[in-house]
């Protein structure tokens, strides 16, 4: 096709301009590509540029100047060029409507290149504008544009961050039937993913809900779940009847001599069957299916700590002496705790004042427990922090517990102790995003879910704020989320909102909405009212709209208005009937 190029550059970096220029010049013959942007927002990149296919153009002054200049350029190019056959939009703005619109019903092709934020509201903006949705194809700049036809079908479910796990593992996708009740559906699957970024994929794509029991629907569907990570069943696995199947053959078998007990871990109590003399093995399995332990956690230990004893890898209750016995056992010392858990032990070195100390440890420790180690230990004095050095060693205390880090939360604690970004943003395969500050863009590398410390030390570090200055307030006006003291990209609905909640006044919904307004007649209090009304109006605007024209007062709802005129209410939104 014969292709024209229309760059917003006021809001498009150079790089993905001229990835566009390269990518679908490939395919197509691009035959000019205006470049437009107010004369001091204009990068240095787009100057010096091949004059017989770039042009650069200075649209002056003005906030929405860059937009309507390029609007002019399209309609002028749909005129002035009879064999254009394409038209790419690159701008991640969505103010290009009425140039859609008129190239739409010249019969030409449409293509939007932006960072995919409002592809879902752009949609329904053209929709009901009518525009053919065939005629109109959205590009998201941040992913490769080329993707197989059943990944490209199910990419509008996704948020940005699983669209980009799935395009960077593309060649070893396999599409896999799950079946969800009485329905099928293909979903993409890579082995050896990740429990919790299946379970994301599942719930985005709209097949599992977040009360639903993930490692049942990954047993229903006959996989394999392995560390915390989703492989293929092999087919003697398959063949093979599952722990759920064991279980329930043992205590059919074993029905008149089953019990109910009570087994009490992490602070949970559970009411299990139970059979005197039933193996270990078993009774792990039991455990297990009822998710009360892991599956590298001990049913030997969860065992002896709700005093059932074990003889020859049998499991028995206690008798009254042996209870009483065993009861005498509660540990109170460092040396009792460590020969309580001496199948968990390790040794690990920490450090102190300049010295290396070696010390036994059981992962999930007690702070309590691990200062009185530190201060038997002579390492710490009676009033330090163990949490101080716990965090100063890089050990994870969370819950009043402390644990040993993984290489992720290493490569982050060490960053956050040195303030060396650069191995962890390298370790975590860091993407750039533009952030916003003091009505200024920069582009700056980011992981999805990073420590708050470690977005303040790289605005720092970047000079985007300065000392006083706070990353909270960057990361809202950026659209990002803060919780629980980590940084995230708001997914594509929360987007949308964020996006909703910064236009709530009634003339910018009235602007976006300027071809749906029609004028109703309304009746309250024995009054008529003439209001201008979208069909589909969400009921914040019309109660807005109501109050501000004085027809309710603050205390009336105006489910009040709706019920008494001519109008149905759908979820949050108004029509007429």
């Amino acid at each position: 096709m014969v292709a024209h190029v229309f760059v917003d550059a006021e809001n498009i970096p150079p790089s993905v301009t001229f990835k566009v220029v390269e990518h679908f010049g490939k395919e197509h013959t691009i035959t000019k590509v205006d470049i437009v942007a107010k004369e001091d927002a204009l990068p240095y990149k787009y100057r010096n540029l091949d004059e017989k296919i770039y042009r650069v153009q200075n649209c002056f002054y003005g906030k929405n100047s860059a937009d309507t200049w390029l609007c002019m350029e399209m309609v002028r190019a749909i005129i002035d060029e009879p064999e254009l056959e394409l038209i790419i939009i690159v701008s991640s703005d969505k103010d290009f409507l009425p140039a859609i619109k008129f190239a739409a019903d010249f019969d030409k092709k449409i293509f939007i290149v932006s960072n995919g934020a409002g592809h879902r509201t752009l949609e329904r903006q053209l929709k009901v504008l009518g525009v053919n949705p065939q005629a109109v194809e959205l590009k998201d700049f941040r992913l490769k544009f080329g993707v197989s036809e059943k990944l490209e079908k199910i990419l509008p479910r996704l948020t940005f961050g699983m669209k980009k796990y799935l395009f960077d593992r593309e060649n070893r996708i396999k599409y896999i039937l799950v079946k969800r009740g009485d329905k099928f559906f293909e979903v993409p699957f890579v082995a050896g993913m990740t429990i919790s970024i299946f379970g994301r994929l599942m719930r985005e794509l709209g097949i599992l809900g977040y009360g639903d029991s993930l490692r049942d629907f990954i047993s229903a569907n006959f996989l394999r779940l392995s560390h915390d990570r989703i492989y293929f069943r092999s087919e003697s696995e398959l063949s093979a009847p599952t722990d759920a199947e064991l279980i329930k053959k043992y205590f059919a078998e074993h029905a008149a001599q089953t019990v109910k007990i009570f087994i009490k871990h992490n602070n949970h109590l559970s009411e299990i069957p139970f059979v005197n003399g039933m193996s270990t093995e078993i009774f792990g399995k039991l455990l297990r299916e009822r998710k009360i332990i892991g599956k590298s956690a001990s049913p030997a230990l969860t065992a002896e700590k709700n005093l059932l004893k074990i003889v020859d890898e049998k499991i028995y209750l206690r008798n009254e002496e042996e209870q009483i016995a065993a009861y005498g056992d509660i540990i109170k010392e460092v040396d009792e705790y460590f020969g309580f858990h001496a199948a968990e032990l390790k040794k690990i070195f920490v450090k102190h004042n300049g010295k290396v100390f070696e010390l036994p440890f059981v992962d999930g420790i007690s702070l309590e427990m691990f200062g009185k180690l530190l201060r038997e230990k002579n390492i710490i004095g009676k009033n330090a922090s163990a949490t101080t050095i716990a965090k100063k060693n890089f050990l994870d205390v969370r819950d009043g517990k402390v644990y040993l880090c993984d290489e992720d939360k290493l490569i982050e604690l060490y960053a956050e102790a040195t303030g060396d970004l650069a191995a962890y943003l390298e370790h975590h395969a860091a993407a750039n995003i533009f952030v916003k500050n003091k009505g200024t863009l920069f582009e700056i590398p980011f992981v999805d879910g990073m420590s708050l410390t470690l977005f303040d030390k790289l605005l720092h570090g970047r000079k985007i704020i300065g000392r006083n200055s706070s990353a909270i307030k960057v990361a809202a006006q950026s659209l990002l989320k803060v919780r629980d003291k980590r940084v995230f990209m708001l997914d594509e609905d929360e987007l949308e909102a964020a996006q909703d909640d910064l236009e709530t006044d009634l003339e910018g919904y009235f602007n976006a909405h300027a071809l749906s307004i029609r004028s109703v007649s309304i009746r309250h209090g024995g009054e008529d009212f003439d209001i201008p009304f979208v069909d589909g109006m969400p009921i914040k605007f019309f109660g807005k709209l109501l109050r501000e024209r004085e027809i309710i007062d603050r205390k009336t709802p105006p489910e009040e208005v709706i019920a008494n005129n001519k109008f149905n209410l759908r979820g949050d939104e108004i029509f007429l009937e």
